[in-house]
């Protein structure tokens, strides 16, 4: 795997900034050239999710041996990424409101990218393949895929992620892991430190309900205001 210790860290982190802000611009802009390129460009992103999802699992196990505590895929972006290649391979309709919504919160490690910037020299292309794809992912579903969001998988998907993370309390105790990052708490751990894991996960899933219904307004009608806004 590649990591970035040979470039600036800066340079890498708003590389991948830009990148992401005019990609969704593009997708909107550039409508035909999307559509006529579309079957190779699904063909490329299928490659790179692959690759992805093999390096940091398979790569890794080979690399540095499998470790229960830490090589499975239950954290939240992770697990959006091995589902958006299932839907690369499959284009599976059942997986797009999964995508559009949980998928979306890869926008996290874009603008946050697992710590402060200078932790960028730590991280490998994988994190940034995976984080980059989920980003653009909800808008490719709206512009090319005619998905029409509904509220109800806003509710849906956010008691799901509820129950997912509270079931994850005794597993984490088991195995002695922090998956989902329910002890490390991530970015709210850092600004309200020691919190009860109950109380993160509800703080973790209310910030969720808010991001899914700030999409679900973006694109709620049939003339999507967010394209007015891009064109």
């Amino acid at each position: 795997m590649i990591y970035f210790d040979f470039v600036n860290p800066y340079f890498i982190y708003f590389f991948f900034l830009f990148l992401a802000i005019f990609t969704v611009y593009a997708m909107f802009a550039y409508q035909n050239f999307f559509k006529k390129h579309e079957k190779i460009i699904i063909f490329i992103v299928t490659v790179l999710l692959i690759w992805s999802q093999g390096m940091r699992y398979l790569g890794v196990a080979i690399k540095d041996g499998f470790d229960i505590t830490e090589n499975l895929p239950f954290y939240i972006c992770r697990f959006s990424g091995f589902v958006l290649m299932i839907y690369a391979l499959t284009g599976s309709k059942k997986l797009e409101s999964f995508l559009f919504y949980w998928g979306a919160t890869g926008l996290a490690g874009i603008l946050y990218p697992n710590g402060e910037i200078s932790n960028i020299a730590n991280l490998t292309e994988t994190f940034y393949i995976d984080h980059f794809l989920l980003t653009i992912t909800p808008f490719y579903l709206v512009v090319y895929r005619g998905y029409k969001p509904s509220f109800k998988d806003v509710v849906y998907i956010t008691v799901f992620m509820a129950l997912l993370l509270l079931m994850f309390i005794p597993v984490n105790m088991i195995l002695d892991a922090d998956y989902f990052y329910l002890t490390r708490q991530s970015i709210v751990g850092e600004i309200l430190p020691g919190l009860p894991v109950v109380v993160f996960i509800l703080i973790h899933c209310v910030t969720a309900f808010i991001f899914f219904s700030t999409y679900y307004l973006l694109f709620r009608s049939k003339n999507y205001n967010l394209v007015k806004v891009i064109k």
